[in-house]
């Protein structure tokens, strides 16, 4: 492996040319990287539903040279994982900017660059029927734990002043288990998920992709675990390993969501936001008179 590629670089890279049952391999080294570290090929290939053979092709498919070389790279994986934070990442990609004399350009440029790229990628046809659908959702419920609890705020506070019933997913309150009770058909789930990609999250929607729950899911890699649990994923990729610098780009996904919903009933969401707004002024005059 050259340079700063990483094994999840490379097996991102291989993965759509990887058999069936080698996807299957690539999912689980990339989700029980310390069990692939510490267990044999066979045992991987029993934990994976596959067979110590497919195992094995998976790493010639990969380029390495046998399953000794995955396990000394999937190591290595997880000690850099370990040590480098997201503010370290964040920082490492701006320190080249600082004596920049056009800092303002080159900086929002990239925040630029990174969000046309992300547009280019988007499934038209995927995105347009999650947006009908949030928009026939009786109840919209938001999930996001860590790096994506601000991402979720955003999408609540900005979906509950167009129309009713959205609500954010605590998953650490005694009313999860009601919530969970509560959500049915009707009901739309927009998970966000960044790396390091919350366990709570991901069960909750794995729970509710079974019950038949449409499952909107927000990620920042292919591989991330709740692609398995979702209707519709939505991947946000960038070459920065810093979840920080994903935030412009994040935000104006989810605001092209929101316009999306709207499209489907311009005149009923317009008069939903000169109602938020008669009432906010009427709040705040009626507060400091």
């Amino acid at each position: 492996m050259e340079g700063t590629q990483t094994i999840k670089d490379l097996i991102e890279l291989h993965y759509n040319n990887l058999s069936k049952k080698q996807q299957k391999v690539a999912n689980f080294v990339l989700n029980n990287p310390t069990f692939v570290g510490t267990h044999s090929a066979a045992e991987v290939g029993k934990k994976a539903e596959t067979s110590e053979t497919t195992v094995i092709r998976f790493c010639y498919t990969l380029g390495l040279k046998g399953y000794a070389q995955l396990q000394k790279e999937i190591t290595l994986f997880v000690f850099n994982q370990n040590t480098a934070s997201t503010l370290g990442n964040y920082f490492s990609a701006k320190k080249k900017l600082f004596n920049d004399q056009q800092l303002i350009e080159k900086a929002m440029e990239k925040d630029i660059a990174k969000i046309n790229r992300i547009a280019e990628q988007i499934d038209k046809e995927s995105f347009n029927k999650a947006a009908h659908q949030l928009h026939e959702a009786k109840n919209i419920y938001i999930i996001g734990s860590g790096a994506s609890q601000f991402p979720a705020q955003w999408l609540h506070f900005t979906l509950n002043i167009l129309r009713p019933n959205v609500s954010i997913i605590h998953t650490d309150t005694p009313q999860l288990i009601r919530t969970m009770q509560e959500i049915d058909e009707s009901s739309v789930v927009i998970v966000i998920s960044l790396h390091r990609y919350f366990k709570e999250p991901i069960q909750i929607a794995e729970d509710l992709h079974k019950r038949g729950i449409t499952i909107l899911a927000i990620t920042d890699s292919k591989l991330a675990p709740i692609q398995k649990h979702c209707s519709h994923a939505f991947t946000l990729e960038q070459t920065e390993k810093s979840t920080i610098d994903l935030m412009p780009s994040l935000i104006s996904f989810l605001n092209l969501v929101v316009t999306g919903m709207m499209t489907f009933d311009p005149e009923y969401y317009d008069k939903q936001r000169v109602n938020y707004d008669d009432f906010n002024n009427s709040f705040i005059s009626d507060k400091w008179s």
